[in-house]
């Protein structure tokens, strides 16, 4: 009988659990943009692709994100990719209006030869907007994720 109470103690200790009230900083931040109506990317981007009637673009990251999350409006889909183990973050905002923020901007081109982007540094910020099929694109990002103009350029390329 002894023995039975030992090895329930021992692997009540061993299995993985979390103490009341405590939570990860992952879960924190997944629990906080959830409370601020974030939900999956694939839904997001499902419901402002029926509001709008057409086919969002979508980037290849430069990095394995650990939570993905989408909010969308019928004018608006906010995307936000986070990678909490290395700390770099991707925001991405899609909308219907067809206005570029081009103040203190540098003008680039984007591999289509076609869609002018702008491009902002204030470091360790990184932003670049574009138009495409009719949509405005608008990328927010912060070193670790994008440390200069060309990779900046490189991820705006990569939206398919």
């Amino acid at each position: 009988m002894k023995l039975w109470c030992v090895l329930f103690i021992m692997i009540g200790f061993n299995l993985p659990h979390t103490v009341a009230g405590e939570s990860t900083p992952e879960q924190a931040l997944l629990e906080d943009m959830q409370e601020d109506g974030y939900i999956e990317i694939e839904d997001a981007v499902a419901s402002f692709e029926d509001h709008q009637q057409m086919e969002v673009k979508l980037p290849r990251l430069p990095f394995h994100a650990t939570i993905a999350l989408g909010k969308a409006s019928p004018d608006t889909l906010t995307l936000q990719w986070f990678d909490t183990v290395n700390h770099a973050h991707i925001r991405v905002t899609i909308g219907s209006r067809l206005t570029l923020n081009k103040s203190h901007a540098v003008a680039v081109t984007l591999k289509n030869g076609v869609n002018k982007a702008f491009y902002r540094e204030d470091l360790p910020h990184h932003t670049l907007s574009f138009l495409s099929n009719g949509l405005t694109y608008d990328i927010y990002t912060s070193e670790p994720a994008v440390t200069n103009q060309r990779e900046m350029v490189e991820f705006a390329n990569s939206f398919n």
